[in-house]
C-alpha cells in the first residue's frame, strides 16, 4: 500500500502548478531534452563523416600503391626491380581485382590564358578497368544537348574536375595546355644560366633549350568528376604523365584495387613478408596515406562526446535541484509518512519516481528531436545559409555535397542510458538525506 503510495506521491507532485518547482521541473527537462539531442546530432554527425570520408577516399583512392623506393645498389638496373616485371605478379594474386602503373604530380593547367595548378593521376588505357569504373560513377551528368563524359585514356585526352572546369569555363571537347611543374627548379636555374655572359646567338640556343623542358601539352577534355568525390583530381592517360614528368618509360608505382578495400593493410603486410616484391620496393594504402585525417577525425569524436556530455551533467544537476527544492516543500509530509511507519527507501521512492519522469521523458523528447534535427539537417542548412548568407560545410573544405550522419544504435542506447542514470544518481543524495528526517523535527517546522 505504501509503495503504491509512493508511486502516487511521485505522479502527483509532477503536476503542473503555478509555483517555482513547477517551473524548474519544466527546466529541468528542457536541460536534459537539449543534451541528449545535441549529443545525439553531433555524435552522428561525426561518425557519418567518418563513413562517408572512407567511402571518399576508397572511391577515387588505389587500395594500395606499390612503389619502388631508393633502389639498392646492384637493382636499380636489375630485371627484378622494374615493374614491367613486378606488375603481371601482382595481378596474380588472390583478392586483386586489377592493378596498373600509373605516375602522379602536380601541372598547370590552361585555357583562355587562364593558368590553374591540379593535381593529374596518369592511368593506362587498359589494365586499370577497376579503377576507371569506380571513377566512372563520379562523372557530372551533361547538361542537355552536351556530349556525354568519359575516362577514355587513349589518345591526347584529359579528364578534370568540376571545379577547374567552371572556374576556367571549360565543357567537354575543348582544348587546354598543360605544362609540368616537377621541373621548375632546373627550368629557373637553366633561364639564369642562358642570360649570363653569353652572345646573342648563345642566348638563344640556351633559351631554346629552356623551353624544351616544360614540355607543354595540348590536350582534350573528355571528361568532368565531380570534384567533392575525386578530391580535385584530374586524370589523363599514363603516356601523357610519363612525358609531363620526363619518366621516360619508367612510372611511380602500381596501383592496386581490391575486392576488400579494408583488408589493404593486411594485404600490405602479406606482399612484404612473402617476398613477392623486390627488396627495393614498399607499400602503401589508403589508410596509411590519409591516416592522420581519419585519427583526427576519430579524436575529435572522442573530445565531442567529453565535452557535450558535461551538457548531460549539467541537466541533471538541474533535476538534483528540483528534487532538493521538492524536498524542502514537502517537509511536513515526509514528516507524516515516516511517522505513519513509512520506510527510508519508500520516502526515497517518493522523489526517484518523480526524478524518474523528468529523466525519461527529457532523454525521449531529446532523442525525438535529435531524430527529426537529423532527417532535415540539410534543409535547415539549406536554411540558415541563406537566411545569413553565410556558407555553412562548404564542399570545397570537406569534399562532401551534404551534411553526413549515420546513428549508431549502441550510441543511441549509452547516450540515452546515461542520461537517465546521471539524473537518478543526482536525485538520489536529496532524497536519501530527506528521508532520514526526523519527523518530530519535520512536524515541527
Amino acid at each position: 500500500m505504501l509503495n503504491n503510495a509512493s508511486l502516487f506521491l511521485g505522479l502527483r507532485y509532477l503536476q503542473p502548478k503555478r509555483s517555482f518547482v513547477s517551473i524548474i521541473t519544466i527546466i529541468s527537462v528542457m536541460g536534459i531534452t537539449l543534451g541528449v539531442a545535441v549529443l545525439i546530432v553531433v555524435i552522428s554527425v561525426m561518425k557519418g563523416f567518418e563513413q562517408d570520408f572512407k567511402q571518399l577516399l576508397i572511391g577515387f583512392e588505389p587500395h594500395v600503391l606499390v612503389v619502388q623506393d631508393t633502389p639498392i645498389e646492384g637493382l636499380e638496373q636489375g630485371e627484378n626491380s622494374r615493374w614491367q616485371k613486378v606488375l603481371p605478379e601482382l595481378k596474380k594474386l588472390p583478392g586483386v581485382t586489377s592493378a596498373a602503373p600509373f605516375a602522379a604530380g602536380m601541372v598547370f593547367l590552361e585555357h583562355n590564358s587562364e593558368p590553374t595548378g591540379v593535381e593529374v593521376y596518369g592511368l593506362p588505357d587498359s589494365g586499370a578497368e577497376s579503377m576507371v569504373a569506380k571513377l566512372s560513377k563520379h562523372l557530372v551528368r551533361p547538361v542537355k544537348g552536351e556530349p556525354e563524359g568519359s575516362l577514355d585514356m587513349e589518345g591526347d585526352n584529359i579528364v578534370i574536375n568540376d571545379q577547374v572546369a567552371g572556374q576556367l569555363g571549360i565543357r567537354i571537347g575543348d582544348k587546354v595546355t598543360v605544362w609540368a611543374t616537377s621541373n621548375m627548379q632546373q627550368l629557373v636555374a637553366k633561364v639564369r644560366e642562358a642570360g649570363e655572359g653569353k652572345s646573342e646567338k648563345e642566348k638563344a640556343e640556351a633559351f631554346d633549350q629552356v623551353g624544351k623542358l616544360i614540355l607543354p601539352q595540348d590536350l582534350t577534355v573528355v571528361g568532368i568528376l565531380r570534384s567533392d568525390a575525386t578530391w580535385g583530381r584530374c586524370y589523363l592517360p599514363l603516356h601523357i604523365a610519363q612525358e609531363l614528368f620526363s619518366l621516360k618509360g619508367r612510372v611511380h608505382g602500381i596501383g592496386i584495387e581490391l575486392k576488400d578495400a579494408h583488408a589493404a593493410r593486411s594485404f600490405a603486410q602479406q606482399l612484404i613478408d612473402s617476398g613477392s616484391l623486390p627488396p627495393d620496393w614498399g607499400t602503401n594504402t589508403w589508410m596509411d596515406r590519409h591516416g592522420s585525417r581519419l585519427a583526427a577525425i576519430q579524436n575529435e569524436r572522442v573530445m565531442m562526446w567529453f565535452v557535450l556530455s558535461f551538457v548531460i551533467l549539467v541537466a541533471a544537476f538541474s533535476v538534483a535541484t528540483t528534487t532538493l527544492t521538492v524536498t524542502v516543500q514537502k517537509r511536513r509530509e515526509i514528516g507524516i509518512l515516516t511517522a505513519l511507519g513509512a520506510r527510508v527507501s519508500q520516502i526515497v521512492g517518493v522523489f526517484m519516481t518523480q526524478a524518474s519522469v523528468v529523466a525519461l521523458l527529457g532523454t525521449v523528447l531529446g532523442y525525438i528531436s535529435g531524430t527529426i534535427f537529423l532527417h532535415y539537417r540539410n534543409a535547415i542548412r539549406d536554411g540558415l545559409s541563406t537566411y545569413f548568407n553565410v556558407q555553412i560545410f562548404p564542399k570545397d573544405i570537406y569534399f562532401l555535397a551534404e551534411i553526413p550522419a549515420y546513428t549508431q544504435t549502441q550510441d543511441v542506447v549509452i547516450i540515452c542510458s546515461v542520461s537517465v542514470v546521471l539524473c537518478l544518481l543526482a536525485a538520489f543524495l536529496p532524497a536519501f538525506f530527506a528521508a532520514r528526517v526526523d519527523p518530530a523535527v519535520a512536524l515541527r517546522d
